[in-house]
């Protein structure tokens, strides 16, 4: 009781803190951790958001609904298309990849518009938490940390590639197509029944840009919501792991008062973490409502053009880059989640060994059972109707797997 009243009375201190310099930038202080958050700073700053703040302030609110409008309008061309090509599963695949991806990324920024102050108040407390870790501690912090800057980077990399040649590669094969044929091809980037003639130069560079513009919705809007989860998980792990040695060490203290005192801490630390790994609950759940229910989708409709032989040699390259970044995509979720639940789970494991010790009184000992109880149920993350974790990522390709296989049956029969 003692631990929660402080707990609670910490937090609405917090509270008011934040609310009366909501625009303070929040890293006050150098944890000396490489890269401690830039990734996530450079992809919300070019997205339109300064996520370091307190009230995660729109800084380019014209540049983001900009990036919006382009990504609404350009889907209703695309199914539009689908819809003229029904007979063709080829061409419906081709358009409705980058729909779905189009899909999930407007979802996700809408979500992030919504609940930003409460995502920029959970980077706070964590960063609040992580800066009580002793030198020693760090070193699960920085070993984390460095863990999701080399995933996240990868992803980064995959994700702005794909783009890049999504954007290149129709504009190059066009201009070879009129080195060799003398005529301009008028490739587009994407497959879409657009509202102007596409055999124009003028009209052909507007719809580029638009696409331009989309596309890079699609990879500022995916990368930072995705890389922020990341970091989430990875820093929410790498304190469940400076409890799980606090509790080791708790009982190596001499003095009972210390001993006592670290053991509450300990326990009001455990609180903590369990509410922070359910605000991150709360924020994520809705986007991975989303996201996996479209994605064994958009995996299907890129292996089967991938596996058909009806496309051209030049799309290859994009359409593996594209099925990459997906499955990068799904593997930050699903492995992240089991992540938080295997080590929230492994500080029951901690207490059990620091329990069976002879030095603790009974009133310790019954507020260890309870907490133990507690760290016995993982913390997990939810997509509503199912857990986010590595069977999850399974099912994903597997039920992509099934729908592959489907569309084939579909295609040699209407051939």
């Amino acid at each position: 009781m003692l631990v929660h009243s402080h707990y609670k009375s910490h937090s609405i201190c917090s509270l008011c803190v934040r609310r009366s310099t909501g625009s303070q930038k929040m890293f006050h202080s150098d944890l000396v951790i490489n890269g401690y958050f830039q990734l996530q700073k450079h992809t919300f700053q070019r997205l339109g958001i300064d996520m370091t703040t307190r009230n995660a302030s729109i800084t380019h609110i014209y540049f983001l609904a900009l990036q919006i409008v382009a990504l609404v309008t350009i889907t209703m061309p695309m199914v539009i298309y689908s819809c003229q090509h029904l007979q063709e599963i080829a061409e419906v695949t081709n358009a409705m990849a980058p729909f779905m991806q189009a899909t999930i990324t407007l979802w996700k920024i809408w979500r992030v518009i919504y609940r930003r102050k409460m995502m920029a108040e959970l980077v706070e407390d964590i960063y609040s938490v992580s800066t009580k870790a002793t030198k020693q501690e760090l070193t699960h912090l920085r070993r984390e940390n460095n863990r999701e800057r080399i995933m996240n980077t990868f992803y980064y990399y995959s994700v702005f590639n794909t783009g890049v040649l999504a954007l290149i590669a129709p504009v190059l094969v066009s201009f070879i197509q009129y080195l060799r044929l003398g005529e301009f091809s008028y490739i587009v980037v994407l497959k879409a029944t657009y509202p102007i003639e596409l055999a124009r130069p003028l009209n052909y560079v507007l719809i580029w840009l638009w696409s331009a513009i989309a596309i890079y919705g699609v990879i500022y809007g995916s990368v930072s919501v995705d890389s922020l989860y990341s970091w989430y998980i990875h820093n929410l792990v790498g304190n469940f792991k400076i409890l799980q040695t606090k509790f080791v060490t708790a009982e190596l203290i001499a003095e009972v008062s210390e001993r006592r005192a670290s053991i509450y801490y300990c326990l009001g630390y455990h609180q903590r973490l369990i509410t922070m790994s359910e605000q991150l609950n709360i924020i994520y759940q809705p986007i991975v409502l989303v996201q996996f229910s479209l994605n064994a989708l958009q995996i299907c409709f890129l292996a089967y053009q991938i596996g058909s032989g009806d496309v051209a040699v030049v799309d290859l390259p994009f359409l593996f880059l594209f099925m990459t970044s997906v499955g990068i995509q799904l593997m930050i979720y699903c492995y992240g989640g089991q992540y938080l639940q295997n080590e929230s789970e492994n500080v029951a494991k901690f207490i059990s060994q620091t329990i069976n010790s002879t030095i603790w009184p009974i009133d310790l000992r019954k507020v260890l059972l309870f907490s133990m109880a507690r760290a016995q149920r993982p913390c997990k993350l939810t997509g509503i109707f199912f857990d986010v974790d590595l069977r999850l990522f399974l099912w994903v390709w597997r039920t992509a797997g099934s729908y592959v296989t489907l569309l084939r049956s579909v295609d040699q029969q209407s051939s």
